[in-house]
């Protein structure tokens, strides 16, 4: 399983983002308790959903920006 690609980002639009970035971070708390209680744990899970909540954030940012620009 690779990496997502930031390219595949480029069609969300702000609400779906938020969407996006509130599951994503359900899952990471939802890894965090596996490894706690020591439960069934693939760390590289956590490293994909990191990399995907900074990727979400980053293209959120983006847009804000953009918004900002147009005005």
């Amino acid at each position: 399983m690779s990496l997502p690609k930031y390219k595949d980002l480029k069609d969300y639009e702000l609400a779906e983002i938020e969407l996006q970035l509130v599951k994503a971070k359900k899952e990471l708390l939802f890894l965090r308790i596996q490894k706690a209680n020591f439960s069934r744990f693939s760390p590289h899970l956590m490293t994909h959903t990191r990399h995907q909540i900074s990727q979400l954030l980053t293209r959120k940012r983006s847009l804000q920006t953009s918004s900002i620009r147009a005005k």
